[in-house]
């Protein structure tokens, strides 16, 4: 019982600023718009049935059109760098001057161009670290004619960093140089 000039002690803080049906009356009110939403986007999902039951499709939402999306990614051809030529004189083993570092390439291209009076063999060879000493052969070697050309690079999964040439002369040249490019493409 409350006598008239009581003093009352402030609510808790807990106590809610409003009354719980004025949060109940907004809630139902939210109900209500989305149950409508659901029901109009039920409506256009039946109305867009497929014409195979069981074959699922894409509905067309009225009003919104149709939009044909196109990605493309141009892969641009890097400037040929020469990474060999020299004029073999001797029977035995030699690398490509350099290792080609592909990080960034998508695919990798050696053209050879020989004329050479003796055939030679080429083995593309690749490794993780710029060191054609520790490279690891990629598929098997290929015969160059005497004063052939071949083009060779490797599949897309005998992908490493860095990527070179080893060339076999099982016969001494005597005359001809052996020239061997290298074109990456981005």
């Amino acid at each position: 019982m409350v006598m008239k000039g009581e003093i009352h002690r402030p609510p808790p803080p807990s106590t809610p600023e409003r009354a719980p049906w004025e949060d109940i009356a907004q809630l139902s009110e939210g109900i209500a718009q989305l149950i409508k939403r659901f029901d109009r986007l039920i409506a256009l999902v039946e109305a867009a049935a497929p014409a195979v039951p069981g074959v699922p499709t894409v509905p067309a939402v009225p009003g919104v059109p149709e939009v044909e999306v196109t990605v493309r990614t141009d892969w641009v051809a890097k400037e040929p760098e020469q990474v060999y030529s020299h004029a073999i004189r001797a029977a035995g083993t030699f690398y490509t001057d350099r290792m080609v570092n592909w990080t960034k390439g998508k695919r990798i291209m050696f053209k050879a161009e020989s004329s050479l009076n003796q055939a030679v063999n080429l083995q593309v060879i690749g490794n993780i670290v710029d060191d054609r000493g520790r490279a690891t052969d990629i598929n098997g070697a290929l015969p160059l004619a005497a004063n052939g050309n071949l083009s060779v690079g490797p599949a897309w999964d005998d992908w490493t960093p860095f990527i070179g040439i080893r060339i076999t002369a099982a016969v001494a040249p005597t005359a001809g140089i052996l020239t061997i490019w290298a074109v990456i493409q981005e």
